[in-house]
């Protein structure tokens, strides 16, 4: 377990990419410009991200790589990521980065201004992860392997844990985090809501849902990533205050204070 970063997104971070047949033999794609010892990047864990996104560039300096660059020339069958979040190293096979059904890599480079990383569904293929927005103050974050005998339930319902106790070992906090998951919180856990999705090619994940009242289908992509929650809908069928304030503008501006981590 480790805190967000954010108070509005789900944010880690991370210390090494390395990528290579084995651990010992793994090349680091993170090569930080005069380490200290404290260096990390920032990377949301992001279930709306069908692809691990790794920066593209050197970042300004702060890299003496372009990671996406040394991915590609060292691209290679049954290679593995390794990537460590608070002291802890997660293998990301080859299994989970290479989509066999439509013959490709799932690995792409950052968009120009992002200062980070995007961990997506590749990630979630092999690891659970867990996203405790208890805290009013930022959310906690759980990661565990995900069992091979997982499969996704095919109607709602009410799933019960009985876990053993709190969790033996804690993810390392990043210099200057005091923050830690409460010493309840696994107790709180035994009980979790288990919605059906659906997915598409293994990349894109949804589910569906009722708004309003009378309800109304909506299918959605659930989305870890964004910290607003959005549907699609005609602007003729708006109430008649919003679109009153919507009148004039074509733009609907949302500002995110957790992206400012990523985003410059």
């Amino acid at each position: 377990y480790t805190p967000s970063l954010s108070s509005t997104d789900f944010i880690v971070g991370v210390t090494s990419v390395s990528f290579g047949t084995s651990q010992a033999a793994a090349e680091e794609l993170l090569q930080f410009k005069d380490p200290s010892g404290g260096e990390y990047l920032p990377a949301i864990l992001d279930s709306g991200t069908s692809c691990l996104v790794l920066p593209g560039t050197d970042l300004g300096g702060r890299l003496t790589n372009k990671p996406f660059n040394d991915f590609t020339r060292l691209w290679a069958v049954d290679k593995s990521f390794y990537i460590t979040i608070g002291g802890r190293t997660f293998t990301l096979p080859y299994s989970s980065w290479y989509l066999s059904r439509t013959k490709q890599t799932c690995v792409q480079p950052s968009p120009i201004g992002m200062q980070g990383l995007l961990i997506g569904d590749v990630f979630f293929r092999s690891y659970l992860v867990e996203f405790d927005m208890t805290s009013r103050l930022r959310p906690v974050l759980g990661i565990a392997p995900l069992s091979p005998s997982f499969a996704p339930v095919a109607e709602s319902s009410m799933g019960h844990f009985n876990l053993r106790g709190e969790p033996v070992t804690r993810l390392q906090l990043l210099r200057g985090e005091e923050t830690m998951y409460p010493p309840d919180h696994a107790r709180a856990l035994q009980e979790v809501d288990e919605v059906p999705i659906f997915d598409k090619k293994g990349t894109q994940y949804f589910m569906s849902l009722g708004i309003g009242s009378p309800s109304q289908p909506f299918t959605v992509i659930f989305d870890t990533g964004s910290a607003v929650f959005g549907v699609f809908t005609k602007r003729g069928d708006l109430p008649a205050a919003i679109a009153r304030a919507l009148d004039g503008s074509s733009v609907l501006r949302v500002e995110v204070d957790g992206m400012q981590a990523l985003m410059q």
